[in-house]
């Protein structure tokens, strides 16, 4: 059976060893023979210069003996995962061996909370508004609105590469990769084997391609034991190269399936914590009281009864169940690291693309919106020059992570992409005090554009109108949320060091000193909605060019100035001119600066006339009964390819054009 390219993926097993045979460095068997001889005379009888010998010859390739490899990168990605409900203390071997003995960032967040939008961000360290890619499906996002876009042509593997990283990516790239666009592989990297659309959240039914090849079905398998099986055969294979490489596994878990049914743990982890439910916190299932006070259609949820509180917390126990498969996963990549000697040169990075709610402010369960379960995010580290066990409470988000990982890799900030709104993390990460430049880390900026779901098992709700623009403050003397919303531009303001829950909404009937503090979020929330580079980093600048030259706030605290009164209160406010499904320049403005409304076009080419698609094709059959037993823990890579087999045509099937862009018929949101 035709397998693709997996079962030659270790074939060179040569390239293993440090030494080539004969006691000399491997990497000196490339050297012209007159150069060999000297250089092996050298190494013998000439110890004293050692130490010019390996800057010499690390021109030739060897620069792992020389001491200069660059460290390797992996970067593991899970779907929907919270903090905030505290499945991390689940977790043991990712608690033990990534939080222990790394950094653990409690005040990571999000920059949009769905999935496809916030994995464009990881990748091209861009606000969603910049990148354009806003949404699942189209017309907001999707996979093929970001190849249409020539955004996949510059993005991280790319710019790994160029640095000298061999790269590979397992599991779930974008919504929208499917059965119609398969081929060619993902740009960009050396090598890919995806989770295929419309099977990317059908845990047991598990059907992936293989570097742009006809997908395969992986029978009777879980999609955990498959992409842990498959991502450590790679990395075997990448320790035993010269080139230093970044690894990226993405699982679908703790994702919902499709219908907003709980998610589908491996049948060895599925009888754990049977008593477990939503935690009760002071924001779940609220009173009249504080829903009142929420915009739009939150405000007319219902308090949950006993059947939708049931299907909250088994949703609970399924996606904790769920990542014990995952932690597998972190622990037996951390073991071949160790195994192969490079773990200490090795960065370990854990987290998600959005969080995730179970009850809280009566929503079942889902993302989508821009309070503290959906947007603030599970972010560990662990690697060369990271203090072992220490939390940093300095502000982030995953618009720095494209910077931070080119800043690991050794590329000096001249030679990124001029694109970035993010800064490094890296000097943060090894020294935990604060920094004392002008970067405006209390500024975060989340938002959203379309539609949503509130999924819980039987109860699912679908929500046509669902945009706003968000704002968060997050300092050690202070701390808001800012929202303006699409449905009458309805505002709200929590003060989330007293009400961390975010329920007491202030912008209703606001006393002047409350007033005063929200001209300075509309007016930052004017910047920060459309901001792009600098302004995003140092939105106060921006403002304070406007004041003039006497202008010193370079905070929230140093604004509340009374003499800027006049000058905040004058500002134009941000409003929608209606709820739209995408981002649109027309329906987001005014601009501050005017300039702004470029949003990131000059980096990317128009998509606004990607068409829809319908695909027709044969349904895989879904199995019964739980797959990922106790004796598949252990399983061998020939284990899992001997059941596997290539798709039929049928199974592809064929696409069709639904509709022409821009005269939609519809939203392409198959599942988010």
């Amino acid at each position: 059976m035709e397998k693709g390219k997996t079962s030659d993926s270790l074939s060179d097993g040569s390239s293993r060893g440090r030494d080539s045979g004969h006691g000399i460095p491997r990497c000196w068997s490339r050297l012209s023979p007159i150069l060999l001889l000297i250089s092996v005379l050298t190494y013998l009888f000439w110890p004293q210069i050692l130490a010019s010998r390996l800057s010499l010859f690390s021109s030739f390739g060897c620069g792992r003996e020389a001491g200069h490899k660059q460290p390797n990168i992996v970067f593991i990605l899970t779907d929907d995962q919270d903090v905030r409900l505290g499945s991390l203390n689940y977790m043991n071997a990712l608690q033990k061996r990534v939080i222990g003995e790394g950094l653990n960032l409690a005040n990571h967040f999000g920059t949009v909370s769905l999935c496809c939008p916030a994995r464009a961000t990881l990748f091209r360290g861009q606000a969603a508004h910049n990148t354009n890619l806003t949404h699942v499906g189209l017309p907001g996002g999707g996979y093929r609105k970001w190849v249409r876009s020539g955004e996949s042509k510059d993005y991280l593997p790319h710019w790994l590469r160029t640095a000298g990283y061999t790269t590979a990516y397992f599991g779930k790239l974008f919504n929208a990769y499917s059965l119609s666009n398969y081929s060619p592989m993902p740009a960009g990297w050396d090598w890919t084997d995806v989770l295929v659309q419309p099977y990317i959240y059908s845990f047991t039914n598990v059907v992936m391609s293989e570097n742009g090849e006809r997908p395969i079905h992986y029978e009777g398998w879980h999609q955990l034991d498959v992409l842990r099986t498959k991502a450590l055969r790679r990395l075997e294979w990448m320790t035993s190269q010269e080139k230093p490489f970044y690894l990226e596994i993405a699982p679908s878990s703790p994702h919902v399936v499709p219908g907003g049914y709980p998610t589908i743990p491996l049948a060895r982890h599925a009888h754990l914590f049977p008593g477990l439910t939503a935690p009760r916190l002071p924001n779940y299932n609220p009173s009249d009281e504080y829903t009142m006070q929420k915009p739009g259609w939150l405000k007319d949820m219902p308090r949950m009864n006993s059947s939708v509180m049931t299907a909250s917390d088994a949703s609970m126990r399924a996606r904790v169940q769920a990542l014990q498969g995952v932690d597998e996963l972190v622990e037996d990549v951390l073991d071949l690291l160790e195994a192969r000697g490079v773990l200490d040169n090795t960065y370990v990075i854990y987290t998600t693309d959005n969080g995730f709610h179970l009850g809280n402010h009566r929503v079942p369960g889902g993302k989508m919106l821009p309070y503290i379960e959906d947007v603030n995010l599970p972010f560990a580290v662990r690697g060369p020059g990271i203090p072992p066990g220490k939390v940093s409470a300095i502000p982030s988000t995953h618009v720095d992570i494209a910077p931070t990982l080119l800043d690991i890799a050794g590329v000096a900030a001249k030679d990124w992409p001029p694109f970035f709104d993010g800064r490094s993390l890296l000097p943060e990460w090894k020294n935990l005090s604060h920094p004392h430049d002008q970067i405006s880390r209390e500024v975060l900026n989340v938002e959203y554009w379309g539609s949503a779901k509130a999924p819980a098992s039987q109860y699912t709700r679908d929500v046509p109108h669902n945009s706003y623009k968000s704002l968060r403050i997050v300092s050690e003397a202070e701390g808001y949320l800012f929202n303006r919303w699409c449905f009458s531009n309805e505002t709200e303001l929590y003060d989330t060091v007293k009400d961390p829950y975010e329920l007491t909404n202030l912008a209703i009937d606001p006393d002047t000193q409350t007033q005063r503090l929200m001209d300075r979020l509309s007016g930052l929330l004017l910047v920060t909605k459309s901001c792009g580079q600098d302004s995003c980093r140092q939105p106060w600048a921006v403002l304070r060019a406007d004041f003039g030259h006497n202008a010193t706030f370079n905070s929230l605290r140093d604004a509340m100035a009374p003499r800027y009164d006049d000058f905040f209160a004058s500002l134009p406010h941000f409003g929608f001119q209606s709820c739209m499904r995408f981002q649109s320049v027309e329906n987001e403005g005014p601009y501050y600066p005017p300039e702004s409304a470029a949003l990131g076009r000059r980096w990317r080419d128009a998509a606004e006339d990607t068409d829809f698609w319908e695909h027709n094709y044969t349904t895989i059959q879904q199995p019964s009964r739980l797959v990922g037993s106790v004796a598949q823990r252990y399983v061998a890579f020939e284990d899992v390819m001997h059941s596997a087999r290539l798709l039929t045509d049928e199974e592809i099937g064929w696409p069709t054009i639904k509709c022409t862009a821009p005269d939609y018929c519809g939203e392409e949101y198959d599942e988010d």
